[in-house]
């Protein structure tokens, strides 16, 4: 399915966040798991704040705390 432009600059700006993100903080992410994070990413940006985004947030930043304690 083709984008839109909009979503797909906001698509290359979160994935570049959120490659320097896990960087500052030293993790290393699977590629798969890079576009996951970065999907959540995008929806925030298009769509908003709702309460299963609040959700899907705190899953990944509990991920992310646990890939970092691993490395």
């Amino acid at each position: 399915m083709a984008q839109d432009t909009q979503k797909t600059i906001v698509t290359q700006s979160q994935l570049k966040f959120v490659f320097d993100y896990t960087n500052k903080l030293g993790v290393n992410l699977t590629l798969k798991e890079t576009v996951g994070v970065t999907n959540v990413l995008v929806d925030y940006c298009l769509n908003g704040y709702t309460k299963e985004l609040g959700e899907r947030l705190d899953a990944i930043d509990k991920f992310i705390a646990a890939k970092f304690e691993e490395q």
